[in-house]
């Protein structure tokens, strides 16, 4: 059940793209017209490109083949073939082979060259991919291609998402006016270590690649490296950002802040409708770290708090157990000094100075638990630097949903 997920205003064209989308059946022949399984994205102009990628060290051919196409062609990126159903990983040289033929059936579809496609899949880890069923029905993404397609597309990347995920902005720089628009798809196997399950975001905006590189790390790390749904990093995570904007003739930005923020707030927006559709998730949790020496040790704080199934069952339950709060605090690995901490849910005040507040009643922690969206607030007491980190709870739900994810 999402937790107050927001209604998403229709997404916005993007000048310079056209997306299309496919039924191929990749998880099951049955599915074949049942539902869209493929998006492709595609440039009208030579694109600049960036991504971010799993750190898990068991990474899928997809990830691998789009830091090598980003190595070398970060400045002529043409399009995005993605499929769900199937991640394509854990299968030996086969994989590599099938992350190939995607890319090859992509680059056939865009009509493009294949050097300049990315690639990206998702899905189940471990079972071969229908490489073949994808290759016969490749053809509707080309045949759907529009400016406006952008909605088809996110609900083509989900699996157990239950709802499609994407935002859009406008922002005007030096008099002109750019859009942003970005889908994404993610609900299990959330604890991103670079950016999120899938993310894929489009702007006609003139950045070049070299600058695309450094601000999307920083965008990911305010965004994306901030959520955790179940503490697992995938094998696929990947994130894309395209910008069409000086194939489209324009000179490239002098300054980026302005278009960087707007990303950044596009970035959080998806990286929270992830957590709200968490599998499993009863509750949002926002988890603000103050205090802190430097704005990495905020974030681990708040990570090692978010991920933590200690505290997790404990928002389930509505049971305000602040000592598993701060037990998970003192468990990040940064240093603390116990006696400067102060915790707060929403503003009731738990602990302060070492201690437990002598006016707190768990009673009044248990009301803040109780809500379907709440905040936990802690102060290092360290320095200046702070971090917010977004998580859900952890339920029976979660575990039905995993445990029969393949049947």
């Amino acid at each position: 059940m999402a937790i107050n997920p927001p209604v998403l205003n229709a997404p916005l064209a993007v000048p310079g793209f056209r997306v299309g989308t496919a039924s191929c059946g990749v998880k099951s022949p049955a599915l074949k017209g049942k539902r869209q399984d493929l998006a492709l994205i595609v440039g009208d102009v030579p694109c600049h490109a960036a991504g971010v990628f799993t750190k898990n060290r068991f990474r899928a051919a997809c990830v691998r083949h789009g830091e090598a196409t980003l190595s070398t062609q970060a400045e002529n990126v043409r399009a995005i073939v993605a499929n769900s159903g199937n991640a394509n990983a854990g299968l030996g040289e086969m994989e590599t082979v099938w992350a190939r033929n995607l890319i090859e059936a992509g680059a056939e579809a865009a009509g493009v060259a294949a050097d300049q496609v990315l690639s990206a899949s998702t899905g189940v880890i471990g079972t071969p991919f229908p490489i073949d069923r994808i290759r016969a029905s490749v053809h509707e993404a080309t045949d759907s291609l529009s400016a406006d397609h952008w909605e088809q597309a996110a609900h083509a990347i989900r699996t157990t998402d239950t709802f499609a995920k994407w935002s859009s902005a406008v922002v005007s720089i030096d008099g002109q006016s750019y859009t942003l628009t970005g889908i994404a798809k993610g609900s299990g196997m959330i604890h991103p270590n670079m950016a999120t399950m899938l993310a894929f975001v489009a702007t006609d905006a003139p950045i070049s690649a070299d600058v695309l590189a450094p601000m999307l790390r920083r965008v990911a790390d305010r965004s994306f490296n901030c959520i955790s749904v179940d503490g697992d990093t995938s094998t696929n995570d990947t994130m894309y950002l395209l910008s069409s904007g000086i194939g489209l003739g324009h000179a490239p930005l002098s300054e980026t802040a302005v278009f960087e923020q707007a990303l950044t707030e596009l970035c959080i927006e998806l990286a929270q409708l992830i957590v709200r559709d968490g599998e499993g998730v009863t509750k949002f949790v926002t988890i603000e770290v103050s205090g802190a020496a430097t704005e990495a040790e905020a974030r681990t704080v708040g990570r090692a708090v978010a991920v933590s199934p200690l505290v997790k069952t404990a928002f389930a339950g509505s049971d305000a157990n602040w000592g598993r709060i701060l037990s998970a605090v003192g468990n990040s690995g940064v240093a603390i000094d116990t006696n400067r901490i102060t915790l707060r849910a929403d503003d009731v005040l738990m602990f302060e100075n070492g201690n437990i507040h002598p006016e707190y009643s768990d009673e009044q922690g248990m009301a803040v638990f109780r809500q379907p969206e709440f905040s936990i607030s802690l102060d290092l007491g360290m320095g200046s630097e702070s971090a917010v980190v977004w998580t859900g709870d952890l339920t029976h739900d979660y575990i039905t949903i995993n445990a029969e994810y393949r049947t």
